[in-house]
């Protein structure tokens, strides 16, 4: 399992560790929202804080081949050129491939470890974002630029309208930074990562991103059923099927009783 599939079954867990007598447990907590950056170069991932990094296409549309050094988590994006350079980028530490676009080359798709993502076009049918849908995607990264801060209930629903159609993990792609009320939207909708360029987002704003983030506690979880209590002169239907067995047990009882007195 790719280390981008893992980060995204556990967002907003706490895990501790710590074994053996008198160990001091220590706890790991997975963001709410993750923080990604999409970067040009190796290079410019130093002194960002963000929980993931995308490098950008090389030529013609290919992976790059060069790893992050000192990153847990990165991938690239693609959108042309062939496997060969996708193999090379996994095995230059890539976590994940991000097929941008539908001219990638189908390599991206393929079943083995790596992570999986795709960046969705902005006028997608309904038919094809089914097919989307039905991919072997982990995450699928969606148009939020246009995205202004704070959000009105309108916005709020041109996002919903979006993510109605998928069941994957969703990506937001963004330009502008949301305070810690428009984050809890975000969470609330389900958002699972924004998504940022350096060459546009400032590092202290991302600094002040991750530690909003931080503060952000999972959703709660609304009760389903609440408990109804009987109205005066009635009873439950526990309490109904309990007569009724113990009457037909009387009945049974009495049969037995009389047979055996024959």
């Amino acid at each position: 399992m790719s280390i981008i599939s893992e980060r995204l079954t556990k967002l907003g867990h706490t895990e501790r560790s710590g074994f053996g007598f008198g160990a001091r447990a220590a706890s790991i907590k997975t963001p709410v929202i993750l923080v990604g950056v999409t970067i040009d170069k190796p290079g410019d991932a130093k002194g960002v804080n963000a929980d993931l990094f995308v490098l950008t296409t090389g030529k013609k549309g290919a992976s790059q081949k060069i790893g992050l050094k000192d990153t847990e988590l990165w991938g690239v994006l693609v959108a042309g050129g062939t496997g060969k350079e996708i193999d090379a980028a996994i095995e230059a530490g890539a976590d994940f491939v991000v097929s941008e676009g539908e001219s990638a080359p189908g390599a991206a798709l393929r079943d083995d470890e790596s992570g999986k993502g795709f960046v969705v076009g902005t006028d997608v049918s309904e038919d094809r974002s089914k097919a989307i849908d039905a991919g072997p995607f982990d995450f699928l990264i969606l148009d939020g630029t246009a995205i202004e801060f704070p959000l009105s209930v309108g916005a709020v629903l041109d996002i919903q309208e979006k993510l109605v159609r998928y069941s994957h993990h969703i990506f937001l792609r963004m330009s502008d930074f949301p305070d810690q009320e428009n984050l809890e939207l975000l969470r609330d909708i389900g958002i699972s990562a924004l998504m940022y360029d350096t060459k546009t987002a400032d590092a202290s704003n991302l600094k002040s991103l991750r530690d909003a983030i931080d503060k952000l506690e999972p959703k709660k979880q609304k009760n389903s059923a609440e408990a109804v209590l009987p109205k005066s002169g009635e009873s439950t239907s526990g309490d109904d099927d309990y007569d009724d067995q113990g009457h037909d047990q009387d009945e049974e009882w009495e049969y037995g009783y009389n047979e055996r007195s024959q």
